[in-house]
């Protein structure tokens, strides 16, 4: 696979591949020189790649070349293009963020995007999931799920609606693809915290998706939701602005001095 072809297949912006040009010609030892050091030393490589000018361009460009080298890695295990293209298209949501957040095409979320060319984190149905190594002993429902113990990371992409009937194909999807890795799954979100029962409907899409696990805790002083639903957190929560219907009635909630925080939660299929 070459690199525009890939571009096509994540459906990233022309504008984006446009960003990438001043890097299209770079020579062959060059890339190699990155990727060497990406492979040896992600902090040395981040830390290269920032000091250059137009770094989020670099990275966006280095990112995809990365992508386009796993590909053979996907083949050789077995997994299909529909995995391959759905765990990359995080490059083209994030290029998106970066645009917004920056005012460029590229990519800034490089901790985030390296867990994806080392196949550490895929992309299966409407949810992503990362084993790893459980960091503490939890009981539920008679079950218990002990430090160490392998166990599969939830994460949301954004930009699709949250429906709660594509969250279960995904579970049984991940159940599937990791063969060998009990069916435990564990999701850290402001969407599975408590609170957001006083502010949504009990029919919306985040707390059905909520419902779907056990919430073992909470963090009240996580501001992720603040900065998902108006987009930064602000010290004052009256100044927030209420274009839609649950930023009006988390900034009530705000205003009244309570918190939105973020929820940990685990499901453990059979």
């Amino acid at each position: 696979m070459d690199l525009r072809t890939f571009c096509d297949r994540i459906r990233l912006p022309a504008e984006a591949l446009a960003a990438m040009e001043p890097y299209l010609s770079m020579e062959e030892a060059e890339y190699a020189s990155y990727k060497r050091r990406f492979l040896d030393d992600r902090d040395s490589f981040w830390e290269s790649v920032k000091g250059e000018s137009g770094y989020r361009r670099l990275l966006l460009y280095l990112i995809c070349r990365l992508a386009v080298d796993s590909y053979e890695e996907y083949r050789a295990l077995g997994i299909g293009d529909d995995v391959y293209e759905d765990t990359f298209s995080d490059i083209r949501i994030w290029c998106l963020t970066c645009a917004r957040d920056h005012g460029e095409y590229g990519i800034e979320e490089f901790h985030w995007l390296q867990e994806h060319v080392q196949l550490r984190l895929f992309r299966l149905g409407r949810l992503q999931f990362q084993p790893y190594a459980f960091d503490r002993n939890v009981a539920i429902g008679g079950r218990k799920v002990q430090a160490r113990q392998i166990v599969l990371n939830v994460h949301i992409p954004e930009g699709e609606p949250l429906d709660p009937r594509e969250a279960e194909a995904s579970f049984d999807k991940a159940s599937v693809f990791f063969r060998g890795i009990s069916p435990v799954f564990v999701c850290h979100s402001w969407l599975l915290y408590p609170g957001l029962s006083a502010v949504l409907s009990p029919e919306s899409n985040i707390l059905r998706f909520q419902r779907l696990f056990d919430v073992f805790e909470r963090d009240e002083t996580d501001r992720q939701a603040e900065q998902r639903i108006f987009g930064r957190a602000l010290d004052d929560p009256a100044a927030y602005e209420e274009r839609t219907s649950l930023q009006r009635n988390a900034k009530a909630y705000l205003v009244s001095g309570r918190k939105l925080g973020s929820g940990y939660g685990i499901r453990i299929g059979y």
